[in-house]
């Protein structure tokens, strides 16, 4: 009996020996596949393709955050900043004519438009009055030119005062514009200006102060100021309207950005610029003379340099540049090219010669 006991006792350790060990054996399993669960999540949720190196991984992340900005690469060039005023085209050489004598213009010679020599007859006065008659009065051209105004008709009753043609030159013209007192310092024969016209919208013409009022209207506090066109165009006539833009200031072989790239850090002027590693990075510069888009840069830039004129960035943001496919990501199958054809970090490529 006693031997019998003893049989079965060591045959239940056995038995649950043989059982432990199973049951370890499917924990360790069932934890393997509850890690690898995580992982497989893990990489999923993070957009991580399964297999890749979390360095590229990064990089991929990284161009997908990027900020994309456009730019404006520094070069020398000019700036100018200008006063838009209103005027109005003339004759230099404008003269009114009037008859010697009152009467009835009866016969108008010269026509609005035409063409005049010193001496030739416009228009011819009646002096006659009832009861008695009298030679029709001639009214000559004292210059040379063109009848550029001509308010009176053939059966209008004049006198001496009576202003019965202008005649001036439509080669020799001008511009005059009235100029706020607080651009005084500024006006000086030879000053530049564009102009513009309605009829020509999309072109502008060079021109010069010529003459300057010594005296400030003490009604609108204005300065009169003549301006000359540089050229003759024969589309240009008196009496148009001109949109005039004087250049008050002007500089030439600097650096010039938009105004809205300048931006305030701790009460400094502040721009961004693309970095080697297309990131942002802010640089302190030094302005000078703007107009109404740009501003000039006066210390701060070198000539190469590309700023970030659009896009909403911060000191080492992450960017890639509008319309400039090699910014966007310099990878190829989320590996960077560099070092897909050995290049990177000295490696020499596959094949080469060391």
């Amino acid at each position: 009996m006693m031997a019998g006991n003893t049989t079965k006792k060591q045959n239940n350790k056995i038995n649950f020996g043989k059982i432990s060990k199973t049951k370890i054996t499917l924990l360790i399993l069932i934890a393997f596949f509850f890690v690898a669960t995580i992982v497989t999540n893990s990489q999923q949720s993070s957009g991580m393709p399964m297999g890749m190196p979390p360095g590229v991984a990064g990089n991929k992340t990284a161009a997908s955050n990027a900020v994309t900005v456009s730019v404006k690469t520094m070069e020398p060039e000019t700036i100018r900043s200008t006063v838009k005023l209103n005027g109005e085209v003339e004759s230099q050489s404008s003269v009114n004519i009037y008859p010697d004598t009152s009467g009835k213009v009866t016969r108008i010679v010269k026509k609005l438009g035409d063409s005049v020599q010193k001496g030739d007859v416009i228009a011819y006065v009646d002096p006659s009055k009832s009861g008695s008659s009298y030679a029709l009065n001639p009214v000559i051209a004292t210059v040379s030119g063109t009848i550029t105004a001509q308010p009176v008709t053939t059966g209008d009753t004049v006198t001496n005062s009576t202003l019965i043609a202008s005649i001036g030159s439509l080669e020799d013209l001008q511009i005059t514009i009235y100029v706020a007192e607080k651009y005084s310092n500024y006006l000086t024969p030879g000053l530049e200006a564009l102009v513009s016209f309605t009829s020509m919208p999309n072109e502008e013409f060079n021109a010069k102060i010529t003459s300057v009022s010594p005296v400030v209207n003490s009604t609108n506090r204005t300065i009169e100021t003549v301006l000359e066109l540089e050229t003759y165009d024969p589309r240009i006539k008196p009496g148009m309207f001109a949109n005039v833009s004087l250049v008050i200031q002007q500089e030439n072989n600097t650096f010039v950005v938009p105004k809205d790239a300048i931006k305030t850090y701790n009460t400094d002027s502040t721009l961004f610029i693309v970095d080697e590693d297309l990131t942002a990075k802010r640089l302190t510069v030094t302005t000078g003379i703007s107009n109404d888009n740009d501003i000039q840069i006066t210390s701060g830039l070198e000539a190469g340099m590309q700023v970030i004129t659009a896009g909403s960035v911060t000191d080492g943001s992450s960017i890639k540049i509008a319309g400039n496919s090699t910014s966007d990501t310099d990878t190829a199958d989320g590996i960077p090219q560099s070092d897909a054809t050995g290049t990177q970090m000295g490696n020499t490529p596959t094949g080469g010669s060391k």
